[in-house]
């Protein structure tokens, strides 16, 4: 059975080197509802791969493939690079849209990145003003000085970024606010808390300036409490399911 899974692995991490190589991933464009903003357009970026089986490998899945085939690095290429070409044309029809690219530890934890980043926006002939870069807690506190280098350097280059992932472990707000992110976005297990401790992490992140992402919205009385938690942006099937490309806009009133 170990044999079984270790060959399946080979080959999964085979077909995501190939999927990388030959640009055969699909993106996937996850439209976010800003509360105080309904009518902006703003983003969250995935990708999926399609096998020759039919079977359709998510990008959580993808992302798990890459490190295990030290290609993490080669997805947030793609990452980045489908990013900012799709910016580019949001921008075409609203200044003010927003994308937000997920990145691995391969980046938070290389001191190049930011300048990398910064000629990669330069080659596209993009405006990084709406650019969002994500990185994940776990991550983030695995090697807090090496991601507050990178962190800061994409600041410097007036680059926004979230910090994904958010729970309550007490070292979470700190390292938040060390960081210095405008914004958060907040792990499942966050949403389970009692009601006191969600509305209490919010409202000490808005005295900050932090801007709060609440996912997983399912449910009308998910969009209802969330509103009343004060979270300025919700993503989930019952906001708008993933899509594959950025045509769809919120009305500016949501009744």
């Amino acid at each position: 059975m170990t044999q079984n899974i270790q060959e399946q692995n080979i080959k999964l991490m085979r077909l995501m080197k190939q999927a990388i190589d030959d640009n055969l991933l699909v993106p996937g464009f996850h439209p976010l509802l800003q509360t105080h903003f309904p009518s902006r357009k703003t983003y969250l970026l995935s990708c999926n791969l399609k096998t020759a089986t039919g079977q359709i490998i998510p990008y959580k899945s993808l992302r798990k493939l890459a490190t295990m085939a030290d290609m993490g690095a080669a997805l947030d290429r793609w990452m980045v690079k489908t990013g900012l070409q799709t910016l580019k044309r949001m921008h075409l029809e609203q200044p003010e849209a927003n994308i937000i690219i997920p990145q691995s530890a391969s980046s938070l934890h290389n001191r190049e990145y930011p300048r990398w980043l910064d000629r990669q926006s330069s080659r596209e002939d993009v405006s990084i003003r709406g650019l969002i870069i994500s990185f994940r807690l776990s991550q983030i506190a695995k090697n807090l000085k090496l991601s507050s280098e990178c962190i800061s350097g994409l600041h410097q280059l007036e680059i926004n970024t979230m910090i994904d992932s958010f729970t309550t472990h007490p070292a979470a707000l700190k390292i938040l606010k060390a960081m210095g992110s405008r914004y958060m976005s907040a792990a499942p297990a966050l949403l389970k808390e009692n009601d006191d401790t969600i509305k209490r992490i919010i409202n000490t992140c808005h005295r900050h300036s932090i801007l709060i992402l609440l996912p997983g919205i399912n449910r009308a009385e998910d969009v209802n409490l969330c509103w009343f938690f004060g979270a300025d942006l919700l993503e989930g099937n019952y906001i708008h399911p993933p899509a594959e490309d950025t045509d769809f806009s919120f009305s500016p009133v949501i009744v």
